[in-house]
């Protein structure tokens, strides 16, 4: 088998379902891959609709109800057969080469990589939940998505994507991540893929972390220092539909505990210097520049000066 995708999902069946249809539209071998989905919320019923369907996949389900995401991940990678390891979300919609733009790079390099793609935030053109208080989105501009039947979405709708912040990010190296010091944070763990031997070698995902927030950061970090290169790959994106999500003070304190859990867990300099988002997670600050400066993105504004200290650190020991 050369790859296994790994599906984790929550409440949201026809989310899954929709991913499923996608995944089943692939411009790669049905008999080279495998779908692990593993449900880590309520009994529901994908399971029976995928069976119902006559589809040649190579498709696996499992339950870990009301477990933690970390926890789904892993026990999908202990089912897996796969060369590569694939994660994406079970709410997102993959384009017909993801598969392929994920393996065939992987061969292409010809050693072990992890690689991500980057996520398009699409929402209806009547959307009333529009996010403009959370900086992930807001500073973001909005595209037509033509031709929506093609990912699942209701034909006869309007639909517009934003791109993903990781670009915006990208934006001072002009594109070039060859020039990022802190690759970790590129790496969220969905249109993720890794090669099975490196989770091996060196471990899966950390099941200490609440949420999903910094797991992906501490995952990927294991990997740099270990030698496994972290690589962009722009060939390869998701679609993800929009959902109203609970951005409050028990979130943000949470991403904040998680990040302080990575710190803890790594005595390394490098490192200490993202004690910098703090002032993103902390919510009496955030309060203020929101009513002050509505339209200030506190996210990018940290990660940009983050890489600005790495560099002069970088610059300083040369000299």
């Amino acid at each position: 088998m050369k790859c296994s995708i790994i599906i984790p999902y929550a409440f949201s069946t026809e989310r899954a379902l929709r991913l499923f249809h996608s995944l089943e539209n692939q411009d790669f071998s049905k008999s080279d891959y495998e779908l692990i989905f593993v449900n880590y919320g309520k009994q529901d019923s994908l399971c029976d609709l995928i069976t119902k369907n006559t589809s040649k996949l190579n498709v696996k389900y499992v339950a870990l109800y009301g477990e933690r995401i970390g926890k789904a991940r892993n026990l999908g990678i202990r089912k897996a057969s796969g060369e590569l390891v694939i994660f994406i979300n079970g709410d997102e919609i993959a384009d017909r080469n993801f598969v392929s733009g994920h393996y065939d790079t992987y061969k292409k390099l010809g050693r072990p990589v992890i690689q991500f793609g980057l996520t398009k935030q699409v929402f209806e053109d009547n959307e009333k939940g529009f996010p403009e208080n959370n900086e992930l989105f807001r500073s973001g501009i909005r595209y037509w998505l033509t031709e929506p039947e093609k990912y699942g979405l209701e034909k006869g709708k309007s639909y517009y994507y934003i791109k993903d912040i990781r670009l915006k990010m990208l934006e001072p190296y002009c594109y070039d991540f060859d020039k990022v010091h802190y690759k970790m944070i590129f790496t969220k763990t969905s249109n993720l893929s890794v090669p099975m031997e490196c989770i091996k070698r060196y471990g899966a995902l950390d099941e200490d972390f609440r949420g999903q927030e910094i797991e992906d950061w501490e995952f990927g970090y294991r990997m740099m220092k270990n030698g496994v290169e972290i690589v962009y790959n722009p060939q390869v994106s998701v679609l993800h539909l929009y959902e109203k999500e609970q951005y409050d003070s028990k979130r943000y304190c949470e991403w904040k505990n998680n990040l302080d859990t990575m710190l803890n867990k790594y005595n390394d300099r490098f490192l200490d210097e993202l004690t910098q988002f703090r002032s993103f997670f902390d919510p009496v600050r955030r309060e203020r520049l929101n009513k002050a400066e509505p339209s200030r993105n506190i996210w990018l504004e940290v990660y940009k000066h983050l890489e600005r200290t790495a560099g002069k650190k970088t610059l300083a020991n040369v000299n």
